[in-house]
């Protein structure tokens, strides 16, 4: 019934048919993970905050969380913490200095600035991916603004993640980094524990 719902307050069909189309590969991964049949698996919104899967049992359910864009889903599974990822197609049209100088923090917004313009757009993106989804591993979703999480990427190291903000004090023990999976898409996950094993996945939700 919840998903209907999310479904149903999509304004545009395009919207609503690629969030059902998402939800339906998600079913079907946890199906294979639980061993429970698809169409009898709960997915219910806990405190509104993200959605969790219901076992009729005492076993621990598997995290999850999913993302889409585009013509793109991700999803992303740990048997052992909870996981967050957030892909995002690049617009090479995408006003990113005017969002970035309102969402960012002043140092990541003079990090931008400091690129090569061609660069600018494709690490605008990077640093969003990587925000969203330390936020929705945390459950905060954009409960907390954008710039309260601060990204530092550096070469060939994971991104370096820091909050001032009391709610997301733990920040800084997520484990964190960029996901290079489908051609002009930014993506990242984040997952509370640095030795759980996750599972990535780029999923087609075209819906013509």
């Amino acid at each position: 019934m919840a998903e209907r719902e999310r479904a149903a307050r999509y304004k545009f069909e395009e919207d609503r048919e690629r969030f059902i189309a998402a939800r339906a590969t998600l079913r079907q991964i946890l199906a294979r993970e639980t061993g429970i049949p698809a169409a009898e698996l709960v997915i219910q919104d806990v405190d509104n905050r993200k959605p969790r899967l219901i076992l009729p049992t005492d076993a621990a359910p598997p995290f999850f969380n999913v993302s889409h864009s585009g013509d793109h889903a991700l999803i992303a599974l740990s048997r052992d913490a909870e996981a967050g990822v957030d892909i995002e197609q690049i617009r090479p049209d995408c006003p990113v200095e005017d969002l970035a100088r309102r969402y960012y923090a002043p140092r990541e917004y003079d990090w931008l600035r400091s690129l090569p313009l061609q660069r600018r757009i494709e690490a605008f993106y990077r640093l969003w991916t990587i925000k969203e989804a330390v936020l929705k591993c945390m459950g905060l979703g954009l409960s907390l603004p954008p710039a309260s999480v601060q990204v530092r990427l550096s070469p060939n190291r994971p991104p370096l993640i820091t909050c001032a903000d009391a709610a997301a004090k733990n920040v800084e023990k997520l484990f964190v980094r960029e996901l290079r999976v489908i051609h002009g898409y930014a993506a990242a996950v984040a997952v509370a524990a640095p030795d759980a094993e996750i599972v990535s996945a780029p999923v087609p939700v075209r819906w013509h």
